[in-house]
Protein backbone atom coordinates (compact mmCIF):
# COMPACT_ATOMS: atom_id res chain seq x y z
CA UNK A 1 0.00 0.00 0.00
CA UNK A 2 2.71 2.02 1.01
CA UNK A 3 4.35 2.10 -2.83
CA UNK A 4 1.25 2.92 -4.18
CA UNK A 5 0.89 6.06 -1.81
CA UNK A 6 4.65 7.14 -2.53
CA UNK A 7 4.06 6.57 -6.38
CA UNK A 8 1.11 8.95 -6.27
CA UNK A 9 2.90 11.15 -4.17
CA UNK A 10 6.47 11.20 -5.69
CA UNK A 11 6.26 10.05 -9.25
CA UNK A 12 3.94 12.38 -10.94
CA UNK A 13 4.31 15.87 -12.40
CA UNK A 14 1.94 17.44 -10.07
CA UNK A 15 1.96 14.98 -7.13
CA UNK A 16 -1.84 14.12 -5.76
CA UNK A 17 -3.43 14.95 -2.39
CA UNK A 18 -4.08 12.60 0.75
CA UNK A 19 -7.86 13.19 0.06
CA UNK A 20 -7.61 12.49 -3.58
CA UNK A 21 -5.25 9.57 -3.26
CA UNK A 22 -8.00 8.00 -0.55
CA UNK A 23 -11.33 8.61 -3.29
CA UNK A 24 -9.26 6.71 -5.60
CA UNK A 25 -8.25 3.79 -3.24
CA UNK A 26 -11.80 4.13 -2.35
CA UNK A 27 -13.24 3.73 -5.74
CA UNK A 28 -11.50 0.79 -6.59
CA UNK A 29 -13.12 -1.13 -3.55
CA UNK A 30 -9.75 -1.02 -1.20
CA UNK A 31 -10.49 -0.87 2.81
CA UNK A 32 -8.05 -0.09 5.40
CA UNK A 33 -5.78 -2.66 7.45
CA UNK A 34 -8.79 -2.23 9.83
CA UNK A 35 -11.61 -2.71 6.92
CA UNK A 36 -12.69 0.63 6.80
CA UNK A 37 -13.22 3.10 4.43
CA UNK A 38 -9.94 5.34 3.22
CA UNK A 39 -9.60 9.00 4.82
CA UNK A 40 -6.93 11.45 4.21
CA UNK A 41 -5.50 10.77 7.64
CA UNK A 42 -4.46 6.93 6.71
CA UNK A 43 -3.42 7.98 3.74
CA UNK A 44 -1.03 10.36 5.43
CA UNK A 45 -0.11 7.66 8.37
CA UNK A 46 0.28 4.61 6.02
CA UNK A 47 2.82 7.25 3.67
CA UNK A 48 4.56 8.86 6.77
CA UNK A 49 5.25 5.52 8.64
CA UNK A 50 6.19 3.71 5.65
CA UNK A 51 9.01 6.73 4.42
CA UNK A 52 10.44 6.04 8.28
CA UNK A 53 10.34 2.60 7.69
CA UNK A 54 12.47 2.79 4.56
CA UNK A 55 14.91 5.24 6.02
CA UNK A 56 15.27 2.47 8.79
CA UNK A 57 15.64 -0.20 6.67
CA UNK A 58 18.21 2.16 4.27
CA UNK A 59 20.64 3.24 6.31
CA UNK A 60 24.02 1.68 7.48
CA UNK A 61 24.55 1.19 10.99
CA UNK A 62 27.70 2.28 12.18
CA UNK A 63 28.97 -0.80 14.74
CA UNK A 64 32.78 -0.94 16.15
CA UNK A 65 33.59 -3.39 18.18
CA UNK A 66 37.60 -3.78 19.31
CA UNK A 67 39.68 -6.41 21.12
CA UNK A 68 37.60 -7.61 24.22
CA UNK A 69 37.68 -10.11 26.94
CA UNK A 70 34.65 -11.19 28.93
CA UNK A 71 35.51 -12.09 32.44
CA UNK A 72 33.19 -12.69 35.57
CA UNK A 73 34.55 -11.43 39.04
CA UNK A 74 33.08 -12.60 42.09
CA UNK A 75 34.08 -9.56 44.65
CA UNK A 76 35.75 -7.03 42.72
CA UNK A 77 37.82 -4.48 45.14
CA UNK A 78 37.42 -0.32 44.33
CA UNK A 79 40.95 -0.70 42.58
CA UNK A 80 39.87 -3.44 40.29
CA UNK A 81 36.41 -1.05 39.32
CA UNK A 82 38.82 2.17 39.13
CA UNK A 83 41.42 0.88 37.11
CA UNK A 84 38.54 -0.88 34.64
CA UNK A 85 36.69 2.04 34.55
CA UNK A 86 39.17 3.82 32.31
CA UNK A 87 38.95 1.31 29.95
CA UNK A 88 35.69 1.22 29.48
CA UNK A 89 34.00 3.04 26.55
CA UNK A 90 30.15 3.67 26.23
CA UNK A 91 28.96 4.90 22.71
Amino acid sequence: MFDRIRGCKEHFLTPIGYRKISQILNGEGLKTPRGSVFKNNHIHSIYKKGLIREERMNREDIVEVKDFKVQRIENPTKEFIESVRDKIHVL
